[in-house]
Formats: structure tokens, sequence, C-alpha cells
């Protein structure tokens, strides 16, 4: 009786865990994707104004990588997570476990141990949920390019 009562403890403090790393994971995410997004307005008059197939594909680039930057810190924040908890030997081991957790690669050559378990596919939800979103940006960010450029081949269509 008293094994699973200690267990719904731990269970309960893990819970609790894990709604900490969504809430972090998710502010990292927001804020970030804030940003990304305020700089690429920001500067829509000089994006607008070098408007060509180079300098829509750098923009594109720097985004991706911005939000690869996000996904990394939240990665990276998960593995700070691990490492506190000492799940893992070493930093390294916890980062490594968490970028396989979050991307869902999940080669499984590290697991975490049974008391800890619960928390990899927490990582690996929220991981797909944070690329989802990430891909709506890069979406949202495509679809403002290719409707200017769609504008400026109607524009050229008028004149002839």
């Amino acid at each position: 009786m008293e094994q699973g009562w200690a267990n719904d403890v731990v269970l309960s403090r893990h819970i609790g865990d894990g709604i900490m790393l969504i809430a972090a994971t998710v502010v990292i995410h927001s804020a970030g994707t804030l940003l990304i997004v305020w700089t690429v307005f920001r500067f829509r008059q000089l994006i607008e104004r070098h408007f060509g197939f180079v300098h829509n594909t750098a923009i594109i680039m720097g985004v991706v990588l911005a939000l690869l930057g996000v996904h990394l810190a939240e990665i990276g924040a998960w593995a700070a997570f691990f490492s506190y908890k000492q799940c893992f030997s070493n930093f390294d081991t916890s980062l490594y476990f968490s970028i396989v957790t979050y991307t869902t690669l999940g080669y499984g050559d590290v697991l975490l141990n049974e008391e800890w378990r619960l928390l990899g596919g927490v990582e690996a939800l929220i991981g797909s949920l944070m690329m989802t979103w990430s891909t709506a940006v890069i979406l949202g960010v495509i679809t403002r390019i290719y409707s200017r450029r769609k504008e400026l081949w109607s524009g050229e269509r008028d004149l002839s």
C-alpha cells in the first residue's frame, strides 16, 4: 500500500515538472517567434525595396535559422532540467537525449529511468507542437513573399 502512495507522490511531482517544462517551452517559442515576426515586420520596407529571388531566399533562410535557434534553446532548457535532476551522467548526454526526443527521432540508445520516463513522451509531444508552430511562421513569411511577387507580376501585366 505504501509503495503505491509513494508512486502517486512521485507521479504528481513529475506532472508538475512536465507542466513547468511545457510552460517554459511555450514561453521560449512565443518570445522567439514574436522577435522573428517583429524583425521581419520592422524591416519590411527594406525587404520590399530589394525584392528578388536571392534576397527572398536569404530572408526565408534567416527565418528558418532563427527558428532553429529557438528550438535549440527549448531543447537546451529540457536538457538543463534533465541534467539538474541528474537523469543522466552529464549535460552532453542530457542534451543528446533531449534533441533526439524533442525531434521524435528516438534512437533509443539513451533512455530515462522508470521514474522520469513519462517526461520523454511529454518532450516529444511538445517538440512536435513547436515544430508545427514554426512551420506556420515559415508558411506565413513565404505566403507574404509570394503574395508580393504576384502583386508585382500583376502590375507588370497591367503596364503591357
